[in-house]
């Protein structure tokens, strides 16, 4: 193997540790939040209100978006979007089918996409609840 060559191995991770490694900046989205957004937007098969009268099927743990709805609910550059996109399909977490105007993200079976969303879901439900006690 070569020096600059990194080898690839699997992580199992859930829902836990991505509220762990979440990051705050304001009203931009973390890379943690925004793949959690795909993981949801992907277990509802969500299609973009811009794409809804496309004649394009949405599969199993498929969205349809743009660059440009994503830029603005995550509040990010569409080019920084275009890249991230680019480097979570590098890491194998999503695969895109990129069409004029949108894309169709995958998220790969392997995520167990329903358990990781109620896991993540449960726990910002108790972090909210344990930040009301907080401030009590």
């Amino acid at each position: 193997m070569k020096e600059n060559q990194i080898p690839q191995i699997a992580v199992s991770a859930n829902a836990s540790l991505f509220l762990y490694l979440k990051e705050r900046i304001g009203d931009r989205k973390s890379k943690v939040e925004a793949y959690c957004d795909l993981l949801d937007k992907a277990s509802k098969r969500f299609v973009s209100r811009f794409l809804r009268n496309k004649d394009y099927e949405i599969g199993t743990n498929q969205c349809h978006v743009t660059i440009t709805d994503l830029a603005a609910e995550w509040h990010w550059h569409r080019a920084t979007v275009r890249s991230y996109l680019e480097r979570m399909e590098a890491f194998g977490l999503i695969q895109k089918i990129t069409l004029p105007k949108s894309i169709v993200i995958t998220i790969p079976e392997s995520m167990s996409l329903s358990e990781l969303k109620e896991e993540f879901s449960s726990l910002e439900s108790s972090e909210s609840e344990a930040q009301i006690l907080d401030n009590d």
